[in-house]
C-alpha cells in the first residue's frame, strides 16, 4: 500500500473545486474592481466566475457590466483565463 503525500490530496481538492492561484486572486481583488459588496464569489471553472446574490438589481448591474468586469479582472491575472461571469440571484 502506497500513501499519498497531504499536499498532493490537497492539490488535488484544489483541483476539483476550482479553487487554483486565479479563484485566490479574484476573491481578493473582487470587491475592489466589481464595487457591489452584496455579490459574492461561489466557484470558478474553465474561465467562468460564479457568482450569487440576493439582489436583481445589483445581479442586472454585474450582467450589464460584464464585458468591462472581465476585463478589468483579466488584467489582474496578467491573461485572459476569465471567459465569462455567471449570476445566481438567491
Amino acid at each position: 500500500m502506497s500513501w499519498t503525500s497531504s499536499k498532493e490530496v490537497i492539490s488535488l481538492l484544489k483541483k476539483q473545486l476550482g479553487l487554483d492561484d486565479v479563484f485566490f486572486i479574484l476573491e481578493k481583488v473582487w470587491g475592489k474592481e466589481i464595487g457591489i459588496e452584496c455579490i459574492k464569489i461561489t466557484g470558478y471553472k474553465n474561465g467562468t466566475i460564479f457568482t450569487q446574490t440576493q439582489s436583481s438589481v445589483a445581479g442586472y448591474d454585474l450582467v450589464v457590466r460584464r464585458k468591462e468586469i472581465v476585463k478589468k479582472l483579466n488584467q489582474y491575472i496578467g491573461n485572459s483565463k476569465i471567459k465569462n461571469i455567471k449570476v445566481s440571484i438567491r
